[in-house]
């Protein structure tokens, strides 16, 4: 059931503040255990015009960045990846992340990333980048936002954004796709970002990300082309100590509620398993065991 926004906004906050003693014993538990989970939130498009699903206004992105400011830690995926390794963690992390590419987002977004010093890892689909031309989702809708151009890609990375791949097309990867497809979309994709951004690139974000879009056969690619980690978009937290080479996303929703209940531990989320069932290599098999709530 899909809910009218404002409604869906109050519900969420008198659900969060109903649970909020819960919340409050859970991240007390979490941080004397050294086992509190990060969040990784994604975003699109941070524009004030041509609002859609994947577009974010200028005054909800500065609250969203305020909120979690004042409530938790901004962290690069590095730190979060780390955190993942050594399995242990007592404060609340919270990765910033982009996917697709768009222009506009150098118009707001990315200087006032940059200005507050915050980390934030920007995923490219680079024919976009390459060719200017619109992506699918928004000529579907009859929109046409221009894609980030490749100066703006390699003026990001100099600026300290961290530079990620989100294949070449933003196909579905859930779908049957050539040796050859799969190389262009992952191995390729990942050497044209290198050279634009002249940093080493070692993320990885599943197009649409859900566990239906992601294929053992494409994470063996992944890995093949030297990545360190890929991510989806499914929602979900990350656990420390639980799996440093999936990490799990969670949409940057309009307004404050949504992100707000993820970030103060819903009792809900916590009891959610990863989707996406994989192994990095032939012997090994997939850990799919979380912290019990």
């Amino acid at each position: 059931m899909h809910l009218p926004p404002l409604t869906k906004e109050l519900l969420l906050t008198v659900y969060r503040w109903s649970t909020r003693q819960k919340r409050s014993a859970l991240a007390r538990e979490f941080r004397m255990n050294g086992n509190y989970p990060a969040t990784i939130l994604f975003y699109h498009r941070v524009a004030n015009i041509g609002q859609n699903g994947w577009t974010i206004s200028h005054e909800n992105f500065i609250r969203h960045l305020d909120w979690i400011e004042a409530n938790s830690k901004f962290a690069s995926l590095d730190d979060i990846r780390k955190s993942q390794l050594n399995g242990h963690r007592t404060i609340p992390m919270v990765g910033i992340t982009f996917d697709d590419g768009y222009g506009e987002n150098n118009d707001f977004a990315i200087p006032l990333l940059v200005e507050r010093k915050i980390p934030c890892t920007y995923f490219v689909s680079t024919h976009f980048v390459e060719t200017g031309d619109p992506f699918a989702h928004d000529l579907a809708i009859g929109e046409s936002s221009r894609p980030n151009t490749i100066a703006e890609i390699t003026q990001m990375a100099a600026d300290g954004i961290t530079i990620g791949a989100h294949s070449h097309t933003h196909p579905d990867f859930g779908r049957e796709m050539s040796d050859q497809k799969l190389r262009i979309e992952i191995h390729d994709a990942r050497k044209k970002l290198q050279d634009w951004s002249q940093q080493p690139v070692k993320y990885f974000a599943f197009p649409f990300g859900l566990a239906k879009n992601i294929t053992q056969r494409a994470i063996d690619f992944v890995f093949d082309a030297g990545f360190d980690c890929f991510l989806s978009a499914a929602g979900g937290l990350n656990w420390p100590g639980f799996d440093a080479n999936h990490l799990q996303r969670v949409h940057g929703d309009p307004g404050i509620a949504a992100v707000a209940n993820w970030l103060t531990l819903d009792p809900r989320k916590l009891r959610l398993k990863s989707p996406v069932i994989y192994h990095k290599a032939p012997q090994e098999a997939p850990s799919l065991v979380q912290p019990q709530t």
